[in-house]
C-alpha cells in the first residue's frame, strides 16, 4: 500500500474517532438535559405557589398540582383548553406589592363556579424559558382577603367625655361606647354590674364571698 494511503487511512480513522467521540459527549449532554429539565419540571410542579405557562394562543403548556387544587381543574380537564387563563381571570383587582415584588390582584372562577382571590405575578419577564411565551407564578389569598374583610381596627386617638364616656366620631356625633365600638369591630357586649357598682347602686344587698 503507497505511503499516501497509509497516511490518508490513518487519518481518517482519527477522523472515525473523534467524530465518535464527539457524538457520545453531544449525546451524553442532551440526557443530561433532558434529565434537568425534567427535574425542574418536577420541581415546579411540587411547589406550593400557582405555576402555570401559556403558548402564543393562551393554551396551557404547564401547570402544577397547586393550580389544579386552586382552580379546581384536573389534568384531564385541562388537555386542549385555549383560553382557560382568560376564563380563570374574572375581575382584575389591580396592582399590588408581596414582598416587595411587583404582583396583580385577580378574582378568578374555579370549575365549581366559586370565586377566588389570587395575586399573580409575571416571571417570564425576568426568567424567560424557552417554548414559554408566559408564565406566571400565582398565590391564593382568598382566605387572607375574607379575614381582612371581616377584621375591624379601632386605632388613633378617641375623644372620649369624661362623664358619660361617650365618643366623637368623625362627623363629631357623640355615641355611646358600646355602639361605637360594635360598629367598628367584631365586639359585642353583655351588661353586668361589678362589685364596686353594686355597692354603690345597692348597699343593702351582700354579694357574699
Amino acid at each position: 500500500m503507497p505511503e499516501e494511503d497509509k497516511d490518508l487511512r490513518a487519518r481518517l480513522l482519527q477522523c472515525e474517532q473523534a467524530l465518535k467521540i464527539e457524538t457520545s459527549r453531544r449525546l451524553s449532554a442532551e440526557v443530561t438535559l433532558r434529565e434537568a429539565r425534567e427535574n425542574f419540571r418536577n420541581a415546579l410542579k411540587a411547589l406550593p405557589v400557582i405555576i402555570c405557562a401559556t403558548d402564543q394562543d393562551g393554551s396551557l403548556l404547564f401547570y402544577n398540582h397547586e393550580f389544579e387544587r386552586v382552580s379546581g381543574y384536573a389534568a384531564d380537564d385541562l388537555q386542549d383548553f385555549p383560553g382557560l387563563m382568560e376564563l380563570l381571570l374574572r375581575e382584575d383587582e389591580g396592582p399590588c406589592i408581596v414582598n416587595d415584588a411587583a404582583c396583580r390582584k385577580w378574582k378568578i372562577a374555579t370549575k365549581d363556579g366559586r370565586e377566588k382571590v389570587v395575586v399573580w405575578s409575571e416571571a417570564s419577564t425576568a426568567v424567560p424559558l424557552a417554548g414559554w411565551r408566559s408564565w406566571k407564578i400565582g398565590l391564593d389569598i382568598t382566605e387572607l382577603e375574607t379575614v381582612r374583610a371581616k377584621v375591624k381596627i379601632l386605632q388613633g386617638l378617641l375623644p372620649i367625655c369624661a362623664s358619660c364616656k361617650k365618643i366623637r366620631d368623625a362627623k363629631g356625633a357623640w355615641t355611646p361606647l358600646e355602639s361605637y365600638i360594635a360598629e367598628r369591630s367584631e365586639a359585642d357586649f353583655t351588661h353586668g354590674i361589678c362589685p364596686e357598682c353594686m355597692v354603690k347602686l345597692y348597699p343593702g344587698i351582700d354579694m357574699g364571698e
